[in-house]
């Protein structure tokens, strides 16, 4: 299943403290309200005259909304001046009412994330609202992420759709990669493969892993878009080579198949490889077998068997069912039928049918109560606390 973009803000505020610094030329635009009272300096740590911040406080001090953002984004960063966010806020206040966009912009993101003011989602949203009609297209992401959880406004899929698409048509990947959900989902819009699949393109050629490995996905599946093995097999490679766990075992399995790609054992070896270092249990399981079989590398048991454990503790059913398997016969790991009993039970409750007969060879050969304590603890498994990487 395709997962949206987790919404961030955090990213921006950097971006656009490096954008407040240019050229401090002054605006035409009128403030929209009365201005607050001018922020005083603080003395303590006055910085020398002649300095970035001192000539930028001048003309800050004299009414230039693009100083006074230039001043707001060095309080914030505590560049050339004590850092202050709560004097940050106050410089962006006064240069977001005369209508300075990305003073609006940083204004938001403040009341957001509550860096130098009480956290506000209704104020971020607002000044966010602002910023993006002014074509911000942070705002219009940040926006879009408030409308798309209901946070600080009324949720409204069709407007976070909207400011998605208005933020990816100006380039931004994410917004793109979450217009393409939306599309691909009908949420908050009508549902439309091929536009879904545009917008996925657009976002992986920008080089969104998780874009890459939708349109792989899309590629295979022919979704809004013609089939195309050779397609799908490019994009998992890019989301691979960006370290996306699941592109990566996608990809290690189209290599190692020779789907879409030429075939080639060392590349699926590679990549699977990499997957099981970020936690992905299939690609674990995929190189215990092969390790086991010692056909396409050299056998490897021992590692074989910490793979298998790893992954069946993860909560892998198949893993579970094959460490049971290659304990109960013996034949690549020592055998140990208690053992064997324990993770086929598992399996089978975990929806593997296949593992009843072996689970019911193994438990012939124990003890009842040896039966009764590994049940006992089938019921009492927990997967292994992990993240895939």
């Amino acid at each position: 299943m395709l997962r949206p973009e987790r919404f961030c803000t955090a990213d921006f505020l950097a971006i656009l403290l490096t954008l407040a610094l240019v050229a401090l030329c002054p605006v035409a635009a009128q403030a929209r309200a009365a201005n607050p009272a001018q922020p005083s300096v603080l003395s303590p740590d006055e910085p020398p005259a002649g300095s970035p911040f001192s000539a930028a406080l001048a003309r800050a001090q004299a009414g230039d909304a693009q100083a006074q953002n230039a001043v707001g984004a060095m309080f914030a960063s505590g560049q050339g001046v004590a850092k202050s966010p709560a004097e940050a806020v106050r410089w962006w206040t006064l240069a977001a009412g005369k209508g300075l966009v990305d003073a609006q912009f940083n204004l938001g993101l403040a009341y957001d994330q509550g860096h130098g003011v009480a956290q506000n989602a209704t104020q971020a949203a607002d000044w966010y609202e602002k910023a993006a009609s002014g074509g911000n297209v942070a705002a219009m992401y940040n926006l879009a992420g408030l409308y798309s959880t209901g946070h600080g406004v009324a949720m409204n899929h069709e407007k976070a759709t909207r400011l998605f698409e208005q933020a990816a048509e100006k380039g931004h990947s994410k917004a793109a990669y979450n217009a393409g959900l939306a599309y691909s989902r009908g949420h908050g819009v009508a549902q439309d493969d091929a536009k879904a699949a545009r917008l996925m393109l657009k976002a992986a050629q920008a080089n969104h892993p998780r874009a890459q490995y939708a349109l792989a996905q899309i590629y295979a599946q022919g979704i809004g878009v013609p089939k195309d093995a050779a397609k799908s097999a490019h994009w998992l490679e890019r989301a691979a080579k960006s370290g996306h766990a699941r592109a990566q075992y996608s990809y290690a399995l189209h290599c190692q198949q020779g789907q879409g790609t030429p075939q080639n054992p060392s590349a699926a070896i590679r990549w699977y490889k990499e997957a099981a270092a970020k936690n992905h249990t299939g690609a674990m399981c995929n190189l215990a077998l092969i390790l086991l079989e010692g056909k396409q590398t050299a056998k490897d048991t021992a590692e074989a068997e910490r793979l298998l454990t790893r992954a069946a503790e993860l909560g892998d059913p198949k893993a579970q069912y094959n460490l049971g398997l290659v304990l109960l016969n013996g034949q690549d790991l020592t055998q140990n039928t208690e053992q064997a009993y324990y993770w086929l039970s598992l399996a089978e409750h975990h929806g593997v049918p296949e593992a009843t007969i072996p689970r019911r060879q193994a438990g012939k050969d124990l003890t009842k109560a040896q039966r009764e304590a590994q049940n006992a603890k089938v019921l009492g498994f927990k997967p292994a606390p992990h993240d895939e990487k």
